[in-house]
């Protein structure tokens, strides 16, 4: 149980900004911590979910999910946005040179790209979600969180590490073992338990198309993943999430 609670703290302090306890620390317990990648994205759906719920009652729905929004971004260290924006700056500016994308995707300053794909991200964030019933929005929250970030846990186990030097996902260079996979898809699949069977369906067949046209392009393009297309991942597969509810909700009335 101590190891397990470890590897819990792993998840917390590299994916979140959540506190946490003292760790100890090793890059195989951070590979190991993948296994609750998920988890954490339960506890950021639900708190995101628990500010809009209270908030709701005061404010206008718009003004509380933006507030909604804005908590889980503070949360998370703008961790998975931020690989966003450096996927669209490196894919988008560095052309068909592996060298030039991987050398942009490192930079900390922000392009064109990268503030055109923020400016869209959340944008379509607000504008999905305010046309999800208030009713079934919290879950939407904590599923589209959950089962999200199993997606780049399936990307480390199907391709490979596109970087050779340090860098802060190195951890990603193996792939993980059949526990840790099982038990990140298991919490990922937890709360899809309160979602409509024919969101979950349309949701996995989604999901898998966005990881292998992402994995085929990311191959063809830099020999495979960095940690910015992981964070890319999980946003395309979170947008793809609240896109199916808003499609699907209304006529499973």
């Amino acid at each position: 149980m101590k190891r397990q609670v470890n590897l819990f703290f792993h998840a917390l302090l590299f994916y979140s900004r959540i506190p946490a306890g003292k760790i100890d620390y090793s890059e195989e317990n951070l590979t190991k911590a993948f296994r609750y990648f998920p988890l954490v994205g339960i506890l950021v759906g639900a708190l995101g979910g628990g500010l809009f719920w209270l908030s709701q009652w005061i404010l206008p729905v718009p003004v509380a999910i933006i507030m909604a929004i804005a908590f889980m971004v503070l949360l998370t260290g703008a961790l998975h946005e931020d690989g966003l924006s450096d996927f669209f700056d490196g894919f988008g500016g560095g052309g068909c040179d592996k060298e030039r994308i991987l050398s942009i995707m490192k930079e900390s300053t922000i392009g064109a790209y990268g503030t055109i794909a923020l400016v869209l991200l959340f944008l379509l964030k607000f504008m999905l979600l305010v046309s999800i019933d208030t009713a079934h929005l919290v879950m939407v929250l904590i599923a589209a969180h959950a089962s999200s970030r199993v997606m780049p846990v399936v990307l480390v186990n199907s391709s490979h590490y596109a970087r050779t030097g340090n860098s802060k996902a190195m951890h990603t260079r193996k792939r993980t073992d059949g526990a840790t996979f099982l038990i990140a898809l298991a919490f990922g699949m937890v709360p899809l338990v309160f979602i409509p069977w024919q969101i979950i369906v349309t949701v996995i067949f989604v999901y898998a198309i966005i990881a292998i046209l992402l994995k085929k392009y990311t191959e063809k393009k830099i020999g495979g993943f960095t940690g910015d297309v992981l964070g890319a991942l999980q946003q395309f597969s979170e947008l793809a999430f609240y896109l199916i509810c808003v499609a699907l909700f209304p006529i499973l009335k």
